[in-house]
C-alpha cells in the first residue's frame, strides 16, 4: 500500500463553524484540563455545581452546550483566572450560528448557503460527533428536499443532490449515536433524492454508509451486498474515490465473515483506487479501515498477525488525524486499544484506553468493547 507521508490539511471552509476553531470543543477541552488539574471527577464536579452526573461529561465531549452562567461558576470553583468566562461569548456565538437556519420564521438559505453549510458541518462532525449536529442536519435535509420540489428546473438537480448529501450526513449522525434504524431511513431518503437528481456519486456514498450499518449490526452478507451496489454506482459516476470507499465497505463485510483472502483483495483494490484520486482524508480512511478489518479478522480467527497489522493501520491513521478532530481521534483510539489486546499487548491496550475520553455513541461502544476484551485477556 503506497501512502503519502506528508498529507496536506484541507482548506478551511469560509462559513463558520470550522473544526479548527470550534469554540464549543475548545471550551470542553479547557474544562477537562482544569478539572483534571484540580483532581476532580466529572461526577464530583457536577455535584458541586448542582448538575446531574452526566452533565459535565456532555459539556466536555461537546454533546451539550454549556448553559449561561456555568462558565463563571466553573472559573470560581476551579480557580482558572477567568479563562472559561473569557471563552463563553465565542461559544454562544457559535451556538447561535448553528441554530440560526433552524429557527421558525428564519430566512431559508439558498443553494449556495446550503452548500457552504454542508461543507462546514461535514468537517465539524469529526470534531464534535453526531449528536451535536443531528437536528440541524435533518432540518436542512428536509429544507433542501422542499426547495427541490418548487425550484426552477435548472436548480432542481443541484438541490436534489444537496438533499441527498444532507441525508447522508444526517444518517451518519444517527449512526454515530447507535440509532441504526433512523440512520438507514435517512440513507433510503437520500438514495431517492440522489436518483431524482441523477447523482450516482451521492448514491454510492449512501450505499457505502448503509453497508457500514450492516457491518455494525454484524450482518456480513448485507454489508457485502450493499458495498457491491455502492461500487456499481461509483463506476457510473466515474469517481475512483467513491469506488475506493465501496471497496473498503466490501473489505469490512468480508472481515466480519472471517474471509481473509477477500478482505485483503478488497483492501488492495481500495489502495490502488485511492492512489488514482489521492487526498489526505482518503488515505486516513484507508488506514482506518485497513486496521479495523485486521482487528475484526484477529477477533474471528485468533491470529495475532492480523492484530499487529491492525495496530499499524490504526496507529498511522491516528498520527495523521488533525488534533482538532477530537471525535474521530477518540474513535480510532478506542479501536487501537482493542487491536493491542488481540496482539497480546495488554499493557499497551490499557495505556491507549486511558486516552479515550468519556463519551457516548460509537466511541463509547468501541471503548466498552475494548475494555471487555482487555478484561477477558487479563484474567
Amino acid at each position: 500500500m503506497s501512502l503519502d507521508q506528508s498529507p496536506s490539511v484541507s482548506a478551511r471552509p469560509s462559513l463558520h463553524p470550522s473544526p479548527a476553531v470550534s469554540a464549543r470543543s475548545d471550551f470542553g477541552a479547557r474544562l477537562r484540563h482544569w478539572r483534571l488539574l484540580r483532581g476532580l471527577s466529572q461526577a464530583e464536579l457536577g455535584r458541586r455545581l448542582g448538575y446531574d452526573d452526566s452533565h459535565i461529561s456532555r459539556v466536555e465531549n461537546t454533546r451539550r452546550w454549556p448553559p449561561a452562567g456555568m462558565a463563571e461558576r466553573l472559573d470560581e470553583l476551579l480557580d482558572t483566572a477567568g479563562e472559561l468566562t473569557g471563552l463563553w461569548p465565542q461559544v454562544e456565538r457559535e451556538r447561535r450560528r448553528l441554530a440560526r437556519y433552524g429557527r421558525p420564521g428564519a430566512a431559508a438559505p439558498g443553494a449556495d448557503a446550503l452548500e457552504q453549510l454542508l461543507t462546514a458541518y461535514r468537517t465539524a462532525a469529526h470534531a464534535v460527533g453526531g449528536q451535536a449536529l443531528v437536528d440541524v442536519l435533518e432540518q436542512h435535509a428536509r429544507l433542501a428536499a422542499r426547495q427541490q420540489r418548487t425550484a426552477p428546473s435548472a436548480e432542481r438537480a443541484r438541490l436534489g443532490s444537496l438533499a441527498a448529501r444532507y441525508a447522508e450526513l444526517a444518517g451518519w449522525a444517527r449512526f454515530d449515536q447507535l440509532e441504526y434504524g433512523r440512520a438507514l431511513a435517512w440513507y433510503d431518503f437520500g438514495r431517492e433524492w440522489a436518483a431524482l437528481a441523477g447523482d450516482p456519486a451521492a448514491a454510492a456514498l449512501l450505499l457505502a454508509r448503509q453497508s457500514a450499518v450492516h457491518w455494525a449490526c454484524g450482518h456480513s452478507a448485507a454489508a457485502i451486498g450493499t458495498a457491491g451496489a455502492s461500487f456499481e454506482q461509483a463506476v457510473r459516476a466515474g469517481r475512483p474515490a467513491a469506488q475506493a470507499r465501496a471497496q473498503l465497505a466490501r473489505a469490512r463485510g468480508h472481515a466480519l465473515a472471517a474471509d481473509r483472502r477477500e478482505t485483503e483483495r478488497a483492501l488492495e483494490e481500495a489502495a490502488r483506487l485511492t492512489e488514482a484520486e489521492p487526498t489526505a482524508d482518503a488515505r486516513i480512511r484507508l488506514l482506518l479501515v485497513h486496521g479495523t478489518c485486521h482487528r475484526d479478522l484477529a477477533v474471528r480467527t485468533g491470529r495475532r498477525i492480523h492484530a499487529r497489522l491492525a495496530t499499524f493501520g490504526l496507529d498511522e491513521a491516528l498520527a495523521r488525524l488533525p488534533l482538532e478532530q477530537q471525535h474521530y481521534r477518540a474513535l480510532v483510539t478506542a479501536r487501537l486499544a482493542g487491536a493491542h489486546v488481540w496482539a497480546g499487548r495488554p499493557e499497551a491496550a490499557g495505556t491507549v484506553l486511558a486516552r479515550v475520553p468519556e463519551a457516548e455513541g460509537r466511541v463509547a461502544l468501541e471503548r466498552r468493547q475494548s475494555e471487555r476484551w482487555l478484561s477477558r485477556h487479563t484474567r
